[in-house]
Parts: C-alpha cells; structure tokens; sequence
C-alpha cells in the first residue's frame, strides 16, 4: 500500500479489491440461487459426495470465489517479521492442531468406524472439548484480570465489556457442549426437539444447521480470515479494536478449521471456506519461506495437509459409520482454537504491561 508524501494513505480495500468481493459474491450467491431452483436443495442441507456433473462445477466455482475473496481481503505483508514474541506459542499450537488433522484423516483411511465411538457423548472427545472449553475460559478470565486497570475504550464500550463479551459466549458454547438443559436440569428432549438425531437437549438443536452454520462459520472468519484480513493502518475508531485480533501467524494453527468436511461437503459456505483455507495456508506457507525452518516447515505442512486430508474425506468418508464424526472433531479444534486465542490475549496483555 503505496502512497504520494504528503497524500493520505490509500484505502485497504480500493476499488479492485471491492470489484472482486462482489464478483465472489455473485457468483455465489448465483450457484445457491441455481441449486435452489433447479435441484431444489436446501443451502445447509446434509448429504453424501455429489458426483453429479453439478456436483463437480459446484467446488470448482467456489474455488474460483475463494480465489477472489483471498485476493481482495488478504492484505500485504507487514514491514516486519512475522516471529514476534507471540510466535513461539502460535508456531507451538499449529503443530498439534495439523497434528489432529492429520490423526483424523488417517483414521478415516484406516480405521473409519472407531471415531464413532470416539466422539459421542460422554467418550473420550466429546469430555476432552469440554475441559478444553474450561481452559480458555481460564485464560480469557485472567487476560481480563490483568487488564482490567486499561482505560481504552473499545467501539465506544470499555475494555472489560468486550473481554465480558469473549467470556460470555465461550460459556454459553461450553454449556452447549455440557448439554446443561439433559443433564443439569433433567430437561429432556421432546417433541421440540423432533429430529434430534443425539436426543440432546441443547438450544441449538431448535435448528442444528443454522447454529452450526453460524458457528463453524464465525470460528473460520475470526481465527483464519480476519488474522490477515487486518490492515496495517486503520481509522482511530478500529485502532483499539486491533488489540484483539490475533496476529497474522494465528491463521497457521487455525487453518485446521477450514477442513474436516464430508457430510456438509456438499453444502456450498462449507466449500468456500474451505478453499479460501487453502489458497490463505499457501499464501502463508510464502511468507513464512523466509522464516526460520521451523516455522517454514509448519507452513508447507498446513498447506500441503489441508487439501490432501480432504481428498481422503471426500473419497473415504462414506466409510464411516454416521458421517458427522468430522464435525465433532471440527468443534474439539475450535475449542482449542479458542484456549489458544485465550493464552495469546493473556500474554499480549503482559507484554503491554
């Protein structure tokens, strides 16, 4: 982002970056409308791998979106190395979270019917989410603590609401997870909640797939996209806000998210997301080229993992025993997605100190 002496700095998002979000967006927005109309297919509607001829032009135009979205909203790299003194915990947690992808993309080629009975309720992945949840409720409390004497207000609000905020809605998921209103209150599941395959009673089993919609989606704009969607200069009204987005390492150990598709592969959001994981894990894997090893080494192994994990879902998944058991691990990444962000805001807070 160039700019004359004595001229104000030119916008993140000028003309042709706009240009390309609302060609992504209509030619989206095109291909729902299409499947709409002609295969009358719900947007969020659940299934196995079409193979239909539609079926393949349907990824191939979300790439060609995804390609734009990335182009436009991925801003330049900023004048300095991307190792910082947050590095070493976001460089630390990409490995295990490309670790658990590549754990489920293996047990997929494997052993597919084992994860069944791994991620129900009450085994071993569904309690590992929950204690993960209670961890970065921990973290968020104390990076809340230790700025609570910070005066900045944020969007017009104080700090402490915006820190409130992260806690209240991390809770409110865990409580989800804990399927409080089964288990803590003998509230069983009725006919409200008709067609709740894990007869749970949960407030997002009122409508599963629009919560999962709204969840899975927000986790990969808040944790992959907006890290290098952030620009550089922004008005004095955002500037406080930047103190709460992750940097832009944090998208290497949250890529993980944008995979783990096969039930809602179909499901075109999902498949957008996905690829502009991809096209963002090998823009980072360039950047990071001129890192040392160890985080050139994290970049290439998140690049290369997340398309080839997902041709194993795509090919394999129909051997698994329900086929939402990648789903299940996709919401234990997000816990631990947001134990991570929880740890990074703790220490950020120190260093400010």
């Amino acid at each position: 982002m160039s700019t004359i002496p004595g001229t104000r700095a030119a916008s993140p998002y000028g003309a042709a970056r706009m240009g390309m979000i609302a060609a992504a967006g209509a030619i989206i927005v095109s291909l729902i409308a299409y499947d709409l109309a002609i295969n009358d297919r719900d947007l969020l509607a659940k299934d196995r791998v079409d193979w239909t001829l539609f079926g393949l032009i349907r990824p191939f135009v979300a790439l060609v979106s995804a390609c734009l979205l990335v182009a436009a909203l991925y801003q330049p790299a900023p004048g300095r190395t991307l190792v910082d003194g947050e590095a070493p915990l976001l460089h630390g947690a990409a490995w295990p979270m490309a670790g658990a992808l590549l754990m489920a993309a293996a047990a997929v080629a494997l052993v597919p019917t084992v994860l069944n009975e791994t991620v129900r309720e009450g085994q071993v992945l569904s309690i590992l989410t929950e204690v993960v949840f209670i961890g970065a409720l921990a973290a968020l409390g104390a990076a809340a603590w230790r700025d609570r004497h910070n005066s900045t207000k944020v969007l017009g609000l104080p700090r402490s609401a915006a820190h409130a905020a992260l806690i209240l809605a991390t809770f409110l998921i865990l409580m989800e997870e804990m399927s409080w209103g089964q288990h803590w209150i003998g509230w069983t599941a009725g006919p409200m909640f008709a067609g709740n395959v894990q007869n749970e009673t949960n407030l997002h089993n009122f409508a599963t797939y629009r919560f999962e919609a709204v969840y899975y989606s927000a986790a990969f704009l808040l944790f992959v996209v907006l890290p290098v969607a952030w620009p550089s200069q922004v008005s004095a009204w955002l500037r406080p806000v930047g103190s709460f987005v992750p940097p832009r390492l944090f998208a290497l150990a949250a890529l993980p998210l944008a995979g783990l598709l096969y039930e809602e592969w179909n499901v075109v959001p999902y498949q957008l997301w996905f690829f502009m994981g991809v096209v963002i894990a090998w823009r980072l894997a360039m950047e990071l080229w001129q890192e040392p090893v160890a985080y050139r080494a994290a970049g290439i192994v998140v690049a290369v993992l997340l398309p080839m994990s997902q041709l194993l879902f795509v090919f394999g998944g129909h051997r698994m025993a329900d086929g939402y058991e990648l789903s299940e691990i996709r919401e234990f990444l997000i816990a631990c997605v947001i134990l991570v962000y929880g740890l990074w805001l703790l220490r950020r807070e120190a260093e400010a100190r």
